[in-house]
């Protein structure tokens, strides 16, 4: 039901991947203003790059264990398309039997809306349905750039 192919761990990866590549410019500008010198502009790099260290340490420990959960289970995607389904085969049914302008047409389409909000934010937004303390931990986290 997903859009994207990747999963939480290839997201996890190319985030410490994106991580890994600013430490090794971080170290290479260091070394730059250490040879000219530079010791204020040094230091500053230096604490960048103790930020961005401590970052990919969170990102290595951090092993998130993701119990499926019944809201982000495929079985729950397939389970709302399926009502949908079902939903636009009456919809359409009624709309033929009796027209447009009735009371059944109308609850319809508004339970046809309802039912497809419910698909994207299950198969395309993937809205994450957690705690306010797990989501700020599931919220990929991005570095200032350095200055």
């Amino acid at each position: 039901m997903r859009l994207s192919s990747h999963g939480p761990r290839a997201r996890a990866e190319f985030r410490r991947l994106v991580v890994e590549s600013q430490i090794g410019m971080t170290e290479s500008e260091l070394a730059h203003r250490r040879s000219r010198h530079q010791w204020v502009r040094a230091r500053r790099v230096e604490r960048r790059l103790a930020e961005l260290r401590a970052l990919l340490r969170d990102l290595d420990g951090v092993e998130r264990a993701t119990t499926p959960s019944w809201l982000r289970s495929r079985f729950l995607g397939r389970v709302v398309s399926v009502v949908w389904l079902a939903g636009a085969a009456l919809l359409a049914a009624e709309l033929v039997r009796n027209g447009l302008h009735t009371v059944a047409a109308t609850v319809g389409n508004i339970a046809m809306l309802a039912l497809s909000l419910l698909w994207f934010v299950l198969a395309v937004a993937r809205v994450p349905f957690s705690a306010p303390e797990q989501a700020e931990a599931a919220a990929p986290t991005h570095p200032a750039p350095p200055a």
